[in-house]
């Protein structure tokens, strides 16, 4: 079931729109690849539908959206970009993007749950 819930998403471009969203607002595609674990060349391909992200790629291409998604509830594109790639108190002066880099989106997401209840 998974794996047909997959392919319909790829289908229906839904990954790529993903790409596309956290693109727009933040990253780069090599940035968009070093933290979903793969090379530039598979984020060109999962933009034009012709694959999609498997296993741990998938995954972090799946958080990673919900933090930048989380993030423009609060700033503007560029605010999201800023926050992103600035070092940040909440984070013991690390800056976002590294962090995601390593695959911490708990440590992240926290900082933005905080951020939101700060701004609420």
């Amino acid at each position: 079931m998974t794996n047909r819930r997959s392919r319909a998403l790829a289908e229906s471009g839904l990954y790529a729109r993903m790409v596309n969203d956290v693109r727009g607002v933040a990253l780069t595609t090599a940035e968009v690849a070093e933290i979903t674990g793969v090379r530039p060349r598979q984020v060109q391909h999962w933009l034009s539908g012709s694959h999609r992200p498997h296993g741990d790629s998938k995954e972090r291409l799946l958080e990673l959206h919900y933090v930048v998604d989380q993030l423009r509830d609060i700033y503007s594109a560029e605010g999201v970009d800023i926050w992103l790639h600035s070092r940040n108190r909440n984070l013991d002066g690390r800056r976002p993007i590294d962090l995601l880099r390593t695959g911490d989106f708990e440590t992240v997401l926290y900082a933005v749950e905080q951020l939101k209840a700060g701004a609420a």
